[in-house]
């Protein structure tokens, strides 16, 4: 007897992330861990794998579609389990009185165990740096090999108003560095390859044994349950003067923010003014400000 079970976005280290391929159709068999769908971040690109084997049997989002973890994706025909039927013969007659020979017990057979999850690579990308383009790695933080945390620095940025550290927005070990010291990037080059973990999915209980009696039905699996989404990315980043030609020891006469203001790229953080002019130094990005140096 088969069984239609949900299949769930598991953990996907975000918030709302974007379907970009679909590459099963429905009357597709699928193998354990073979992809469903992929999805797009501004951080990366991912696979989501069906957590066991089975038959397609219906999609439940399409390309464009936006998801997160605990999202219901598809519907999943797995196969059950069922135990032979048990027979009972009848002795011969003996040459005093007829016997009849007692049944024998039959046992259910065990339910399958799901497939084991397996890791896969993915691709980690320079995300949003408020518009800089060619911006410069004046450092490697992680190197292959190395086994990082959601966060950890990967490489540092310098712009002409600012460097920045361009956190992992996954756990997970890094397979591959594709930047040096030295290199120009911008959003969406490629960082590292990095290898993180799949989500395992339930096993199903076995059935108890039952004397002489018809077939005994194998319990069904246990639904997939979603795990908790991991906290967003959030970096701290330093906002230092830019070039203000040759001045030096420049007077500020107008602090424009506080701590806790949200502010957009290029809005005025300070007033600073020379004998010859003033000028305001504007965010290179956007965000929210945590700390004003005064």
């Amino acid at each position: 007897m088969a069984e239609l079970k949900e299949v769930f976005v598991p953990d996907i280290g975000g918030d709302e992330v974007q379907v970009i391929e679909i590459c099963a159709s429905v009357g597709d068999t699928l193998a354990a861990e073979e992809s469903i769908l992929t999805v797009e971040s501004d951080k990366a690109t991912m696979d989501i794998p069906a957590p066991f084997a089975g038959v397609l049997a219906e999609l439940k989002v399409a390309v464009g579609d936006k998801v997160s973890e605990g999202t219901l994706i598809a519907m999943i025909q797995a196969a059950g389990a069922a135990a032979p039927a048990p027979a009972a013969v009848a002795a011969p007659a003996a040459v005093a009185a007829p016997v009849a020979a007692a049944p024998a017990p039959v046992q259910a057979a065990p339910a399958p165990v799901a497939a084991a999850s397996e890791s896969k690579v993915i691709e980690v990308t320079v995300p949003d740096i408020g518009g800089d383009t060619d911006v410069s790695v004046i450092e490697v933080l992680v190197a292959a090999g190395d086994k990082i945390e959601v966060d950890a620095g990967l490489i540092t940025l310098e712009t002409d108003k600012a460097t920045m550290d361009v956190p992992s927005p996954f756990a997970g070990v890094v397979k591959e560095v594709k930047v040096a010291v030295g290199d120009k990037v911008s959003q969406g080059s490629l960082v590292i390859m990095l290898e993180v973990g799949g989500a395992a999915p339930a096993a199903p209980a076995p059935q108890a044994s039952a004397p002489a009696a018809p077939v005994a039905q194998a319990a069904p699996a246990a639904p997939v349950v979603p795990v908790a989404a991991a906290a967003p990315v959030v970096a701290v980043k330093e906002i230092h003067v830019p070039d203000i030609g040759d001045a030096s020891n420049v007077d500020v006469i107008e602090v424009l923010v506080s701590v806790g203001d949200e502010i957009t790229a290029d809005q005025g953080l300070i007033t600073l003014e020379t004998d010859k002019a003033t000028m305001e130094v504007p965010a290179p990005f956007a965000g929210k400000t945590v700390v004003v140096n005064r």
